[in-house]
């Protein structure tokens, strides 16, 4: 497959995935929809922007064929899924999900620092949610 090709489909996961995502945000609690929505649409538009540079590209330039790596296609995947989940289980269990998912799938060779980097993360996250867009994330779930 061609890089300009794959750039496309990528782009269109991406744009889907976004779509999606918006369809969530937007029954987000008061004015907290607003960042995740507007980062959504960003994001958004960027995909768009991405599929029509390829497309131009795609009729200019002749490129060799490639391998598309599928880590990253699995750990997009895989933290969209979590994100979706996150409705039903809360955001404590999906998180760990996430994070023990991604512990084995790129084999951590340096465990110490991704537990470390981890919780750095999950405390950030949760401080931001809690204290500064005042949305609750202490949903127990299961």
């Amino acid at each position: 497959m061609s890089r300009v090709k794959s750039n496309i489909i990528i782009s269109l996961l991406l744009a889907t995935a976004t779509i999606i995502l918006y369809l969530f945000a937007k029954n987000f609690p008061g004015s907290a929809k607003n960042f995740p929505i507007t980062v959504l649409v960003i994001i958004f538009i960027l995909s768009i922007g991405q599929i029509i540079v390829s497309l131009h590209r795609f009729k200019n330039l002749s490129q060799k064929d490639f391998d598309i790596p599928k880590k990253p296609l699995i750990v997009f995947c895989l933290s969209f899924f979590c994100v979706a989940l996150m409705e039903y289980i809360g955001f404590f269990a999906s998180f760990i999900l996430l994070l023990v998912s991604l512990f084995y799938l790129l084999k951590v060779e340096n465990k110490r620092l991704y537990i470390v980097g981890t919780i750095i993360l999950f405390t950030f996250i949760f401080v931001v949610f809690e204290f500064g867009l005042k949305v609750s994330l202490l949903k127990i779930g299961f």
